[in-house]
C-alpha cells in the first residue's frame, strides 16, 4: 500500500497579510474622514478668486494678454467671466475685452488670455474676475 503525501496548510495568515489589510484599513479610513470633513466645513464656503497677468505679447490679430485666474476659496466657481480692460490717462476705456472660464475648482488655477486690438504696453491694463456661478 503507497503512503499518501499530504502538505499540510498553515490555518493562521502570515505577518504581511496581516500588516497590508491593517494599512490598507487606515488608509481608507482617513481618506474617508478627509472627505466627509472637507465635506462638512466647506458648505458655507464661497469661491475666493484672484487673477494674475502673466505675459503680454504681440500676436498677428493685435496683441494677447496671458492671465491665471486662481481659487483659493473651498468651493468650485462655474462660468467665471474675466473682464480686461484697457484705460487711458483719464481712466477711461479704451478697449475692453471679456472671456468666460468655465469651471475654476477650488483650491486650483486655470490659464486663459484675452486678445486685444489695441497695446496694453501704452495703457493701463486692468484684468479682473467679475463673477461666477455654482455648479
Amino acid at each position: 500500500m503507497a503512503s499518501s503525501r499530504r502538505k499540510i496548510v498553515r490555518r493562521h495568515p502570515h505577518w504581511i497579510e496581516w500588516t497590508t489589510g491593517l494599512l490598507s484599513t487606515a488608509l481608507i479610513a482617513t481618506m474617508t474622514g478627509m472627505i466627509l470633513y472637507h465635506g462638512f466645513t466647506a458648505t458655507d464656503a464661497a469661491p475666493e478668486l484672484a487673477v494674475t497677468v502673466t505675459a503680454q505679447r504681440p500676436t498677428a490679430q493685435g496683441f494677447e494678454v496671458s492671465f491665471i485666474v486662481s481659487n483659493t476659496g473651498k468651493k468650485t466657481a462655474a462660468g467665471v467671466p474675466v473682464t480686461g480692460r484697457l484705460l487711458n490717462d483719464g481712466q477711461q476705456p479704451v478697449e475692453t475685452r471679456e472671456v468666460t472660464i468655465d469651471y475654476v475648482p477650488a483650491q486650483s488655477q486655470v490659464e486663459g488670455a484675452l486678445l486685444f486690438s489695441a497695446d496694453p504696453g501704452a495703457s493701463r491694463l486692468d484684468v479682473r474676475a467679475s463673477g461666477y456661478s455654482d455648479p
